[in-house]
């Protein structure tokens, strides 16, 4: 029998190079199966494809605008970073959990070369993450409604979130000898992603120095305006992830001169990394914001379809198919000179504040209704209440509630044009905690809780009829002086008395 004993053995020669080498791939192998197969790694990967894959997708969804999306695969990944941190950082202190630490003076590796077996046995759980973002995007820039273009740099950055705790926690493992550290360094990091430096209203550099940059603008915008310095922040995070690495192999007592090079390499790209995402946007990039904001027709894409013409930003185009189907079906549903009335449909941004900007879109011309850069469910009932408004009243100046004719003619039309109109105006009503509104891109158009019931019996109506009476009342239903009562009995149904909270309302 061999007897163990706790005090540290001499270490042993170092091996050759060749064979140090096959020994720590060889150990990296065995932990990366430690570390794929600890079950806080499996329950979070299995979390965050069930969160990917669950069924019942929102309609917008298959109208992904990729500039987004790149961003969108980021936050998971973090959580699986987290994850895999405390992961290997228990594989890391396995040895000094169990007292076994002395028996490794007689093997072949030495402390610093285990420590890179650590390091590299965090690439495979990266290599997962990666496989994750590049399935998550390819899957929405398959969808027939997708538009925009990813960022290769946005798209690097959730694996390397993966891989910059994963080596703080071998860092940890070798300057901390506790279990509890990682999982307090996890709390600080999420700390860190959420709540210290990730509004977008920080200081660029110091905002530049968090995990995630955060921009959750309230629209999407053109990639050429975004103006994110993704590839810096992703160089950013890998120098991050070499020199904790380098400080843990310091650590283990590697001191050779290419871990000191490594070290200052790696933290001169962190201080440039972060000089360079202070600085962004570029002029170039600002000025690009201006024009879109304040003259979209310098940079669009026109198409003229009969007496409607739609233009878009040249990433938008594809949806043009879309505005048509739509702007034609509020078209058939009116009655002369609506009907054949020339309309531009232009696109429109609010991009002075960049990607996290909540600025409101202004009015467009005359003769012009806005169309956003988002599509799909409600933003299509939105979008025929622009072009509802534009037929009925010609301009999208607000001037309070619609308290007559025109307000129930513009809803109606909206819902009748919308694929599922009734149902995407219920959720615009659940989701604003108000009945009888619609968000239209610019102003939302508004009614009263007596204009609204109208629309609920109009709703319930055979809608061949109340077509036809539209379309024979239309000069009269579209005119300003037109009351609620007047339209209701034009469309055959009764409209409710007045009550005090129809009086407090503002109307245009």
């Amino acid at each position: 029998m061999t007897a163990v004993t706790a005090a540290p053995v001499a270490a042993s020669t170092p091996a050759p190079t060749a064979a140090g080498r096959r020994a720590v791939l060889a150990l990296a192998r065995v932990e990366a199966r430690h570390v794929l197969l600890h079950p806080l790694v499996l329950a979070t990967l299995t979390a965050y494809l069930t969160f990917l894959l669950w069924p019942g997708s929102e309609p917008e969804d298959a109208y992904p605008v990729l500039q987004d999306i790149d961003r969108e695969t980021q936050l998971g990944q973090v959580m699986l970073g987290l994850a895999v941190m405390i992961a290997v950082n228990l594989t890391v202190l396995r040895s000094h959990r169990h007292g076994t630490d002395g028996h490794f003076g007689v093997l072949v590796l030495q402390p610093w070369q285990r420590t890179c077996a650590h390091v590299l046995s965090v690439l495979p759980p990266v290599l997962v993450g990666a496989l994750i973002v590049a399935g998550q995007f390819t899957a929405a820039a398959l969808k027939p409604g997708a538009v925009g273009h990813g960022s290769v740099f946005e798209l690097l950055t959730g694996p390397l979130l993966i891989l910059l705790p994963a080596i703080l926690g071998v860092l940890l493992g070798r300057v901390v000898r506790s279990a509890f550290a990682a999982p307090l360094v996890a709390v600080a990091f999420l700390a860190c992603v959420f709540v210290f430096v990730a509004s977008s209203q920080t200081v660029a550099w110091l905002r530049g120095m968090a995990p995630v940059l955060f921009d959750e603008g309230a629209r999407p915008l053109p990639s050429d305006l975004l103006g994110r310095p993704a590839g810096w922040h992703a160089l950013y995070l890998l120098a991050l992830a070499v020199l904790a690495a380098a400080g843990a192999v310091w650590a283990s007592g590697g001191r050779a001169r290419v871990v000191r090079a490594t070290v200052l390499g790696a933290l001169g790209a962190v201080v440039t990394a972060v000089v360079f995402q202070g600085m962004a946007p570029s002029d170039a990039v600002r000025a690009a914001r201006e024009v879109a904001t304040r003259d979209p027709a310098a940079v669009q894409e026109c198409e003229r379809r009969g007496v409607t013409t739609y233009c878009a930003f040249p990433e938008f185009t594809p949806w043009t198919d879309e505005w048509a189907r739509v702007a034609d079906k509020v078209r058939s549903l009116v009655g002369e000179p609506a009907r054949t009335q020339a309309m531009t449909v232009r696109q429109k941004v609010a991009a002075l504040d960049g990607p996290s900007g909540h600025a409101e879109l202004s009015p467009a011309a005359p003769g012009e209704m806005t169309a956003s850069t988002a599509w799909g469910g409600e933003r299509e009932l939105e979008f025929a209440a622009s072009v509802a408004r534009g037929l009925v009243v010609g301009d999208e100046q607000y001037r309070g509630a619609h308290c007559d004719s025109q307000g129930v003619l513009m809803v109606w039309l909206a819902i009748r044009a919308t694929l599922d109109g009734p149902a995407a105006f219920a959720t615009t009503g659940d989701n604003l905690g108000r009945s009888g509104m619609i968000l239209a891109p610019v102003d939302a158009i508004s009614l009263r809780g007596r204009e609204y019931a109208v629309i609920q019996r109009l709703v319930a109506e055979p809608q061949g009829e109340v077509e036809r009476r539209v379309k024979a009342s239309w000069a009269e239903l579209s005119s300003p002086g037109t009351t609620t009562d007047r339209a209701a009995v034009l469309l055959g149904v009764t409209a409710p008395a007045e009550t005090a909270d129809d009086r407090e309302w503002q109307c245009a």
